[in-house]
């Protein structure tokens, strides 16, 4: 069960997509027109029904043609297959608080039908535990959440490339880095950057924060300095 791609060769392959598609720009601009590319660079649907999934946490789904996702259809549980390519997004997903999720959710789907072109064994791997059973669950499982988090980590690449998000600090942050002291405490100045830069790209704080740790864009310093500094705290001790 081999499939390992690289960090590094996510990072070039979503960059280098983004890139193409905006004809170079990508680094000039606030925000990524993820529809766009879906649709008209990727030739890829997007259709949003309402969910009707036993599994609450199933927000995305990546139609292959043969697979039937549950909607409801007239107010009844309704299986319906659609035409392979086309990403399926639950409809709630387009209220106006739901867009960073909304847009992750959408590059993820995109992002497992990247890396199933990019890297085939992925698409043929249901066909061949499915006939042979030779993988054991515990096997199942750890390819599933590597699919998983090798597109959770393309789907960044192609919202935050790091050559926008590198442009956008200076911008909006004020700064190249982001400060964070000790492992995971922010300034409140630091927060509201953060989340001004994160508006302008459409992702949520979250997705911005550990984006700038896979681009090695947060500047650690010690929690004492905070605490003394920023807080004003100390004085006498005992």
């Amino acid at each position: 069960m081999h499939n390992y791609i690289s960090n590094a060769e996510l990072e070039e392959l979503g960059e280098s997509i983004v890139l193409d598609y905006t004809g170079g720009k990508a680094a000039w601009m606030e925000r990524i027109d993820l529809e766009g590319l879906i649709m008209n660079y990727l030739g890829l649907l997007i259709e949003y029904e309402r969910f009707a999934e036993d599994d609450l946490s199933k927000i995305g789904f990546l139609a292959d043609g043969t697979t039937p996702l549950y909607i409801y259809r007239d107010g009844k549980k309704t299986p319906e297959i659609f035409c392979k390519g086309t990403i399926v997004l639950d409809r709630f997903l387009l209220r106006t608080e739901e867009t960073g999720r909304r847009r992750f959710t959408l590059a993820h789907e995109a992002a497992h039908w990247l890396l199933e072109k990019h890297n085939p064994i992925q698409a043929s791997f249901r066909s061949e535990y499915d006939t042979e059973q030779m993988y054991s669950m515990k096997e199942l499982r750890q390819f599933c959440n590597m699919m998983e988090s090798q597109a959770d980590r393309l789907a960044a690449v192609i919202l935050m490339p790091g050559c926008m998000v590198r442009e956008m600090l200076p911008k909006y942050a004020g700064a190249d880095r982001i400060r964070v002291y000790g492992r995971s405490v922010f300034a409140r100045s630091e927060k509201i950057a953060m989340q001004r830069v994160a508006e302008h790209m459409g992702v949520s704080w979250s997705a911005l924060f550990y984006r700038l740790k896979e681009l090695n864009l947060l500047e650690y310093r010690d929690i004492q300095e905070y605490l003394s500094g920023e807080l004003k705290l100390g004085g006498d001790t005992f």
